[in-house]
């Protein structure tokens, strides 16, 4: 079973702008908020472009990985209640780290997370960076 992708907060907004006379752009957009609607997101609202989309509630059972990317960040989410899912988090998760990727636990509450090695699916959002390299 694929990972879900859907039901997760971003704690922000997102807001799509294009240039609706390019058909690339116009292409672009509506892949990007395709891609977020998928993982949950609602438009807000649509103008001449531009579209502004709302995050969706986080259920409670639900833990997000945030891996950084060209994208900004991408996110990946599974229900804890289901064990195919945590199992292929687990997955990706290793993955990840085999690709040079740190892992870090982020905390609510305003307070510091920390790196972390081992996969713990009780973590509400696990925040993967790309290894850089020096020069």
């Amino acid at each position: 079973m694929p990972l879900q992708l859907g039901d997760v907060s971003t704690e922000r907004a997102q807001i799509i702008s294009y240039d609706p006379a390019s058909t690339k752009e116009t292409t672009e957009a509506t892949t990007r908020e395709t891609t977020l609607v998928r993982q949950g997101f609602i438009v807000r609202e649509r103008g001449e472009g531009k579209v502004m989309l709302d995050p969706p509630p986080r259920g409670p059972n639900l833990g997000v990985f945030r891996i950084l990317s060209d994208n900004g960040d991408d996110r990946i989410v599974w229900d804890r209640s289901l064990p195919d899912q945590v199992r292929d988090a687990f997955k990706k998760f290793k993955e990840l780290l085999g690709k040079g990727y740190r892992a870090y636990a982020t905390v609510t509450g305003g307070r510091k997370g920390h790196q972390i090695e081992d996969f713990d699916p009780g973590l509400e959002e696990i925040l993967l960076v790309p290894a850089t390299v020096p020069g």
